[in-house]
């Protein structure tokens, strides 16, 4: 189990219930808090939350043909993040035209603003990493979980969320093992999809999270414990490079 006075950080979430809020804030953790309509991020910013959830606000390619991207520039001027942005041909259909239209609009947007970006590449990892390297940034490629690619965004110096699948997913967990470890960062990508993470679980691996409670804190424990283990580390020494990643490497300006 992770001390309770260790560090813990989410690279990248959403926000589905009070209680999840009310998670983070009971043990502190920086959090990284995704939004991609403007009243999602509205209602966000009129809570009055601590200043360790931290507001992202980008158009999800999954909503990319309903929103305009110099209608919303306001909002990019709100966060210190933009995203989660990018393209995905795997659970959207969205014609990928638009998507990467709306997606390079955002990359300039932020290229402009000098603010680092959460990238959403499903299916579309290979377009992505050439793609970005027209836009000079600091990138952060949250949960990715395909087994390609993986050197043309180590190239970029890009930071990588590891994702709650990551103690039974091969795909996620060459990630864990590959990327350097001042580049790699833990996410939940909030509680639906932990409840995801852990019912797609094989079989044979279920075990593991039967006692489990499905909450923030209790999947950045495990994807903790699942790196260290992997990476050879103490869950500790984990804890640590993890937050310090987050707070002074992808957040530093």
């Amino acid at each position: 189990m992770i001390n309770k006075t260790w560090n813990l950080c989410d690279a990248h979430t959403h926000f589905s219930s009070e209680e999840d809020l009310n998670v983070r804030i009971e043990h502190n953790i920086l959090s990284l808090c995704s939004h991609s309509t403007p009243d999602e991020l509205d209602t966000f910013l009129n809570k009055g939350l601590p200043v360790f959830l931290i507001p992202t606000y980008g158009i999800h390619p999954w909503k990319a043909d309903q929103f305009n991207v110099k209608e919303m520039e306001s909002l990019f001027l709100k966060v210190p993040i933009i995203g989660e942005i990018g393209m995905d041909n795997v659970w959207c259909d969205v014609p990928l035209s638009i998507q990467k239209k709306v997606f390079e609009e955002q990359l300039e947007l932020a290229s402009a603003l000098q603010k680092p970006v959460i990238l959403h590449t499903k299916g579309q990892e290979k377009e992505i990493a050439k793609l970005i390297r027209n836009y000079p940034n600091r990138y952060l490629v949250h949960w990715y979980s395909c087994d390609k690619y993986l050197e043309e965004y180590m190239e970029q110096d890009c930071y990588f969320s590891i994702g709650p699948d990551v103690w039974w997913n091969s795909a996620t967990r060459h990630v864990a093992e590959t990327v350097p470890l001042n580049r790699l960062l833990i996410e939940t990508d909030g509680l639906p999809a932990v409840h995801w993470a852990f019912e797609e679980a094989p079989t044979t691996k279920k075990a593991i999270i039967n006692q489990i409670p499905n909450t923030a804190y209790t999947a950045l424990e495990l994807v903790i414990q699942t790196i260290a283990r992997l990476r050879t580390l103490t869950t500790e020494e984990c804890s640590l490079f993890t937050y310090e990643n987050l707070k002074n490497g992808f957040l530093k300006s």
